[in-house]
């Protein structure tokens, strides 16, 4: 599974399955339940506000529930589609100095493809966002399996957002 949070809603789905099947040559890229080792399945996720608040219901949930919901529900329903659009029909970056950063959150790949697909599709969504936003590239470990997916994708989107400020301090 591979989990976009908060990712710009101008790079379409069929972009972004062409950019997790040029990372992951090896795997195919489904639109419903994965089958087998050699799937994946990508799940966009919205953002929250400044406060933590809204975005995808998902984000309520402990990561193993939610990752587990997301397999589950692509048993009725198509996750990604070419023609998908995202549910709130708002810009997850409308203003992206002060969106939420953009994490793609992993499970069930190798660090290889994890890290091949991750600088695909970071040079798009850098690009998308007019250089304002690094996305955020984790891996899901189990210490973060009981925690809510709004905790751990706030800290990883809290801390890459940190660092990235830091790094444009120190070139200063």
């Amino acid at each position: 599974v591979l989990v976009l949070y908060a990712v710009p809603n101008s790079i379409e789905d069929d972009e972004f399955r062409d950019m997790v099947s040029d990372g992951m040559p090896s795997r195919n890229v489904v639109e419903g339940i994965t089958t087998g080792e050699n799937e994946v399945m990508i799940q966009r996720l919205d953002g929250m506000d400044e406060h933590g608040e809204g975005g995808d219901e998902l984000l309520d949930l402990s990561v193993k529930d939610a990752l587990n919901r997301m397999v589950q529900d692509a048993t009725t329903e198509t996750i990604v589609t070419p023609s998908a659009t995202i549910s709130s029909g708002q810009s997850l970056v409308v203003s992206p100095a002060n969106g939420p950063c953009p994490v793609l959150y992993f499970s069930g790949v190798s660090n290889k493809e994890m890290m091949d697909t991750y600088k695909i599709i970071a040079n798009e969504i850098y690009s998308e966002t007019n250089g304002v936003h690094w996305p955020a590239c984790a891996k899901v470990v189990a210490p973060a399996l009981d925690k809510s997916m709004r905790q751990v994708l706030s800290e990883i989107s809290g801390d890459h957002a940190d660092a990235m400020k830091q790094g444009e301090e120190e070139k200063e």
